[in-house]
């Protein structure tokens, strides 16, 4: 049997590791696997054992759905399944009745779940990547039974070792995203220094001079690294030797950042609201929650796991090893393809017709300037209540 998994890019957040850990997997169980991609390629290339290809093309390029089916018609595939890319989405409905198509929703975003309902008769199967994310759709859905939730899974690396005793450390992975939690941790980080916190706190992602220059301005702020986009590889390295993730996110669909610093050892501590977060862990076993917008609880929270990490280190390491890794994620997928392999024909809507030019959606908030854009999320972020409250606002 012949899989493609359809994705825009391999920058594509963390829609191309999972992407790359399925096809891994279907490789070994035997299928014929494929990974596409809209843009070239940056860093994925094809191995021993299964394919990674491309479009070459570009965002909103208005030929995508025509090259596509260019590509289909020289690669026959038995399976398709779709990832968050509305260029290659848009051919569903011209796909001709022999091809299984399953429909991969990664976030909460309405752009990311729209589709499914436009196309749900056209769909063999719909993936929700969390019950977080399949709650946003569920209700609208014609046939429920065509929805599953499959979490993301990863691979790992080898366990830390447990006779090393860690610093009081932290990592935060959200760069200056004000979803992220950016503006949370500046807060938090004077509360930690006011209650005698000795500690590192190790910042990944994107910042810039101007955000740098906030973090300049904190107390002890020699103790806070600042690393930008680095590889997977030092993320996990520096997990391995801290004791607390800072997961502060409004939005969080599944969280494959907050398995992964589990399972290198992290005691994920969060604001306690309705995200993917509260789906991966269990409260004061595997995670430890605050009330949002409460920073001193949180800052208690946070000194409360790097007191007692060896209450929950443990239980971290196994929750995400045990039950997201790559093959316990596979294997949900597997299942579920044997299960539609057993569907009859989909006459789908416009099967022989010629497909139309792709034409990008136009998202309200983008018309704004672009310095009213930053404004806007400066100011949402600002508030972890109103962030929430807004959280699935993104993308009209």
């Amino acid at each position: 049997m012949k899989l493609c998994w359809l994705i825009p890019g391999d920058n594509s957040g963390g829609i191309s590791p999972v992407a790359l850990s399925c096809c891994r997997q279907a490789a070994k169980a035997g299928y014929e696997t494929t990974i596409l991609m809209l843009t070239q390629p940056s860093w994925m290339s094809s191995g021993d054992d299964f394919r990674v290809s491309s479009l070459g093309l570009y965002g909103s390029a208005p030929e995508t759905p025509k090259v596509l089916m260019q590509w289909l018609n020289e690669n026959p595939q038995d399976v398709l399944l779709f990832n968050a890319c509305g260029e290659l989405d848009a051919i569903i409905p011209y796909l001709p009745p022999n091809i299984k198509c399953v429909f991969v929703v990664h976030d909460t975003i309405p752009g990311y779940w729209q589709r499914v309902l436009e196309e749900e008769d056209n769909l063999e199967a719909i993936v929700a990547v969390s019950e977080t994310v399949a709650s946003k759709f569920r209700n609208r859905l014609k046939q429920t039974t065509k929805l599953s939730v499959i979490y993301n899974g990863s691979v790992f690396p080898e366990r830390p070792e447990f006779n090393v005793t860690r610093p009081n450390d932290l990592i935060f992975l959200g760069g200056e995203n004000p979803t992220k939690g950016a503006f949370d941790v500046l807060k938090l980080w004077k509360h930690l220094i006011k209650l005698g916190f000795t500690g590192k706190l190790h910042w990944f992602g994107q910042v810039k001079p101007e955000f740098q220059s906030r973090i300049n301005q904190l107390p002890n702020s020699e103790c806070i690294y600042v690393y930008g986009h680095v590889p997977r590889d030092l993320i996990f390295s520096t997990a391995a030797s801290a004791k607390v993730l800072l997961m502060l996110s409004r939005v969080e669909p599944f969280g494959m950042a907050t398995i992964e610093a589990m399972s290198m050892g992290c005691v994920p501590v969060a604001w306690d609201v309705a995200t993917g977060t509260k789906e991966i862990t269990t409260a004061n076993k595997t995670g430890l929650f605050a009330p949002l917008d409460n920073t001193q609880a949180l800052a208690k929270q946070v000194l409360y796991a790097c007191n007692n990490y060896e209450l929950f280190s443990t239980a971290v390491i196994e929750r995400a090893r045990s039950d997201f890794d790559e093959a316990v994620m596979w294997k949900g997928y597997e299942s579920l393809i044997n299960h539609i392999s057993t569907f009859g024909p989909i006459e789908r809507s416009k099967k022989d017709q010629e497909p139309r030019v792709y034409q990008a959606p136009v998202y309200r908030f983008q018309l704004l300037p672009p310095l009213l854009r930053s404004a806007i999320r400066e100011l949402i972020g600002r508030s972890p209540v109103l962030g929430y409250w807004l959280r699935d606002m993104r993308g009209w």
